[in-house]
């Protein structure tokens, strides 16, 4: 048996070394699900990847995506059905999508700096948010960083902080996480995509794209992220912000329990709390009929 293990082992070595690495085969007609141009946007040094859609008045939309993902991949289903009357606009957070890699220790409240920073290259000044699971806390910090420039807030899937037990579980977690990624060349991305596409949030016509997309995914910018956000906290704060607020919570979120996310409204004086029965922490993938509806609803 040890010896078997042992040829085991080596094989597995000799192809992570020398072997190709196996995309999975996605059965035809595959196609792009939203064609939205880019451009870039410097604030400082660091280098962001910016999406607009639409073009009517009154307060722009400014989407925040989550932790490994990116602005087109996670609001795909949701920012055209915002963009029929308003002003969009999507951003690759610091180290994710086509955004600048996250080269060194960062907070979460840099990165919301950075985001208004880029509105205000863009010429924006007040803005209506949106942040969606590791976004929302970005959303959280920019609300409470830049008083006056957020009409209004709505957090999805998302919380105020961890407790010191979760906070030490998962940094132990994402160290032995990313050294399995360093290890294999596989983690993060394969199960991300493997889990939207198993669950059928994804159309069978999109696989591809969302599989690819995944890959984007840089490996050390992702940890310096999630270690960023395990040391968020804004339960000091977040019932001082002066500005509406709605709270969308799936109730079967295994990611961020649903108790975290009714904590996160209870500190904020007079938050709407929405439920979303039945949905998991692919809300904005599987239930993007409701989650647009909703924030129509909230932010007109």
């Amino acid at each position: 048996m040890t010896r078997l293990l042992r040829w085991g082992l080596l094989a597995a070595l000799l192809w992570r070394v020398f072997g190709p690495r196996i995309q999975p085969e996605f059965k035809p007609p595959q196609d792009h699900p939203l064609l939205v141009p880019g451009r870039t946007v410097f604030v400082g040094d660091t280098e962001y990847l910016v999406r607009e859609m639409g073009s009517g008045q009154g307060v722009p939309i400014l989407l925040i995506h989550g932790l490994a993902g990116a602005s087109l991949t996670e609001w795909y289903q949701v920012a055209p059905k915002l963009a029929v009357e308003r002003w969009v606009i999507m951003v690759d957070n610091r180290g994710h999508g086509l955004s600048a890699r996250a080269a060194r220790r960062f907070e979460i409240e840099d990165v919301a700096d950075e985001l208004a920073g880029v509105l205000d290259e863009m010429g924006v000044g007040l803005v209506d948010v949106v942040g969606y699971s590791f976004g929302g806390t970005l959303a959280q910090s920019l609300a409470h960083r830049h008083p006056g420039r957020v009409r209004k807030l709505a957090l999805l899937a998302t919380f105020a902080t961890h407790s010191d037990r979760d906070r030490r579980m998962r940094r132990v977690g994402t160290v032995l996480w990313r050294g399995w990624e360093r290890v294999t060349g596989t983690g993060t991305p394969e199960i991300r995509g493997g889990y939207l596409i198993a669950t059928g949030a994804i159309d069978k016509r999109h696989r591809r794209w969302i599989w690819e997309e995944n890959q984007r995914r840089d490996l050390e910018s992702g940890a310096r992220a999630t270690f960023a956000m395990l040391r968020f906290d804004s339960t000091g704060w977040v019932g001082r912000l002066d500005v509406p607020t709605m709270v969308v919570v799936p109730t079967r979120d295994f990611l961020v329990p649903p108790a975290w996310q009714y904590q996160l409204a209870g500190l904020i004086p007079g938050a709407e709390i929405v439920e979303i029965a039945g949905a998991g922490h692919e809300i904005v993938w599987s239930h993007s009929e409701r989650v647009a509806g909703e924030l129509i609803r909230f932010l007109t």
